[in-house]
């Protein structure tokens, strides 16, 4: 491995443990913020919150197979969102099937 690389990762790593790089993210966040926009992961949970309170509405609507079917589906979306949000505290719940 170049030494030049294992220099850098350890001063990235240290800035990371010191909460160096934390001000630089806050601003960008805010940037986006100010200028309407998020984080992907941010509108994806807005997204996924209408879809979960659209589908538990609706679930007398459905025929119990095609509610499980949309649940299914809704349910792998939420893994997949729960896996790339970067707190546990935005992780969503699993709709009940």
């Amino acid at each position: 491995m170049d030494i030049w690389r294992v220099i850098a990762d350890r001063k990235i790593r240290e800035a990371m443990e010191e909460g160096a790089l934390d001000p630089s993210l806050r601003m960008a966040h805010r940037l986006l913020k100010n200028n309407g926009f998020a984080p992907a992961w941010i509108e994806e949970g807005k997204d996924l919150d209408r879809d979960i309170a659209g589908l538990q509405a609706g679930r007398d609507r459905y025929e119990p197979g095609e509610f499980r079917k949309r649940a299914a589906e809704l349910n792998r979306r939420i893994r997949a969102f729960n896996l790339k949000v970067p707190v546990e505290s935005a992780q969503k719940q699993l709709v009940k099937e």
